[in-house]
């Protein structure tokens, strides 16, 4: 069996946050197993031959990615994102019958329409299987970028008319995409829920040995409680609530806030009011550019997560921060409802003072802070292995459920 991966947007960002995150996670262990099995002919891993492709606009083209390149690279084991590219073409009709085409990535934003792919390759017989990590830019476009809610549109709604089955993050998810096939007027394919791992891929330890911002240090050893914020800023994600609550109690409290991701779209006025605070580098943080064993070292020594989201697809951060054993405030969404239940502090939706009012309890009431902790401790996220091995899973199970019924047609 044939996996191909389109992986063109995920070697295009320059930080993996959100969803080249989980397109990282899963991808590596995909090639990982697809090495081993190249040694080890007598393992099952040996069914799967996973072949990563980007498109190179230049040339209208599909070219392979070395798989042992993006492995080293994406392993971080060195080498360069830019010699990954093989002189290898992958035409289109090479992915028909015994492949199955795994659309992971955020792929809307490439440059081929997904309504131009699919009925190509589902006429020559290929698997089509789709990770869909929300459809925010459906339920909730004001929050997104028009270009991409228009380049969304035409993602979900080929995968809607071809995929033979979808994978998504949460349950609540496959009811909004069987309410917009309805909608829609067509049937949604089938959906199995997988959550998304909580630990990192990069368990280096936080080493005096690497270069290091010395604020991103010092924070933490300066005793100066502070809640963080990690995600791309962007209008969704909320990052003016927790500025706000900042300044109206947090500060007063002791409190610092700490800001942990890359500068979206449609964000430069907050991002200008952050700088210009007067307690810009003082109390007041902003990173960009963390490696993952830095964000993690943020998390680690966190009073709380605090996460503001008006939508989310799963809200990766929330079971990062509790998978090291820190306290979340989380607005109150199904989703994070549903991925971390009893195990967050919720507040209300946009409630600047709830946030004041719930860090000033925990604040004052230290023991009822160190049962929270416990409490947090006790929580078991899932793990990128176990998710991973659900998907390959899942692969697996439709090629051959797709092929059986070839099969049993040829018969008759």
């Amino acid at each position: 069996m044939k996996v191909y991966i389109d992986v063109s947007v995920l070697t295009m960002a320059a930080f993996l946050t959100g969803i080249q995150r989980v397109t990282r996670e899963i991808t590596l262990r995909l090639v990982k197993d697809a090495q081993a099995a190249q040694i080890d002919q007598t393992t099952q891993i040996a069914q799967i031959q996973v072949i990563l492709i980007s498109y190179h606009a230049a040339k209208n083209s599909y070219y392979q990615i070395d798989s042992q390149a993006f492995f080293r690279y994406y392993a971080g084991h060195g080498g360069m994102k830019e010699r990954m590219l093989t002189r290898r073409r992958v035409p289109l009709s090479e992915i028909g019958d015994g492949a199955v085409f795994f659309d992971l990535d955020a792929v809307w934003m490439g440059r081929v329409r997904r309504s131009y792919l699919l009925p190509i390759l589902k006429k020559q017989g290929a698997v089509i299987v789709a990770h869909i990590y929300d459809i925010i830019s459906v339920t909730h476009p004001q929050y997104c970028l028009q270009r991409g809610v228009c380049l969304f549109m035409d993602y979900i709604g080929a995968h809607l008319q071809y995929a033979d089955a979808v994978i998504v993050n949460a349950q609540a998810t496959v009811a909004e995409l069987q309410k917009l096939s309805a909608q829609a007027g067509c049937v949604c394919p089938p959906c199995t829920v997988v959550p998304l791992g909580a630990d990192f891929q990069e368990k280096t330890a936080f080493s005096k040995k690497r270069k290091r911002s010395k604020r991103k240090r010092e924070i933490p050893k300066s005793g100066m409680p502070y809640l963080l914020m990690a995600g791309t800023i962007e209008p969704r994600k909320n990052h003016r609530l927790l500025l706000r609550a900042y300044g109206e109690g947090l500060r007063d409290m002791g409190y610092g806030i700490v800001f942990a991701g890359s500068l979206g779209w449609d964000m430069e006025g907050f991002a200008r009011e952050l700088v210009e605070h007067p307690d810009f580098g003082k109390r007041i943080f902003w990173f960009s550019d963390l490696k993952d064993e830095e964000l993690s070292y943020l998390y680690d020594h966190a009073y709380f997560l605090v996460f503001c989201s008006y939508a989310e697809g799963f809200g990766l951060p929330v079971l990062e921060a509790l998978k090291r054993g820190t306290p979340v405030l989380a607005a109150e969404l199904p989703v994070t409802r549903e991925a971390a239940g009893e195990a967050c502090v919720y507040f209300a939706q946009d409630d600047a003072q709830g946030i004041c009012s719930k860090v000033f309890y925990y604040h004052s009431h230290k023991e009822a802070y160190q049962r929270l902790r416990q409490q947090v401790n006790q929580f078991e996220p899932g793990d990128w292995n176990t998710c991973y091995r659900r998907m390959r899973g899942l692969l697996c199970q439709v090629y051959r459920d797709k092929k059986g019924r070839k099969t049993s047609r040829t018969e008759q």
